[in-house]
């Protein structure tokens, strides 16, 4: 009789095939371990205000040019080597290019930072973005309840109260909103 080997839960989640999501950075293969719950509603509630509001702007101020709201669209960045990475959320530049996926980094890149994430490897893919046309990536910390917004010229700041940017005018989605999931 063949003998069964068991796997923790975490073991499991561990494994090389056992991820189901994927990214390339430049070139290299990066498995993401299923996302957990908190991270996906907060992914959810991020998505559902920032569309909400981005279809209000569109509504009150017809002459704004705005991209598309996405849930985890993958956005294809040619070269080589190239990278293929899916934001958690992200809105495109307006009019931007695509194939099968989008081309170049969108315009706002949103990342939930969970706890399988490494500064490296989050300073990589922020660098990534900016490198491919993002004008801004935005690192949210569910656990501390922040985020960090970072732009093209290297500057970094922290963010306590809400989503607000120059890139959307009158755009205020409180963190806390956010974070409530």
């Amino acid at each position: 009789m063949a003998s069964t080997t068991l796997l923790s839960f975490a073991d499991f989640e561990r494994l090389d095939f056992g991820a189901d999501r994927v990214e390339l950075l430049k070139g290299e293969l990066i498995r993401l371990p299923p996302p957990y719950l908190v991270h996906m509603l907060v992914c959810q509630a991020l998505f559902t205000l920032l569309e909400a509001a981005t279809e209000e702007m569109r509504r009150t101020q017809p002459s704004l040019r705005l991209g598309r709201v996405h849930f985890e669209m993958g956005y294809l960045f040619p070269g080589e080597p190239a990278s293929w990475l899916r934001p958690d959320v992200s809105l495109t530049h307006p009019d931007q290019a695509s194939e099968k996926f989008y081309i170049g980094a969108p315009l706002i890149a949103f990342e939930v930072v969970s706890e399988f994430d490494t500064a490296p490897a989050l300073h990589a893919k922020v660098a990534e973005y900016l490198a491919n046309g993002a004008a801004e990536v935005w690192l949210l910390y569910p656990k501390s309840r922040d985020a960090w917004v970072y732009v093209p010229s290297g500057t970094a700041r922290q963010e306590t109260r809400a989503i607000q940017t120059p890139l959307l005018p009158g755009l205020e989605i409180p963190l806390e909103k956010i974070f409530a999931a």
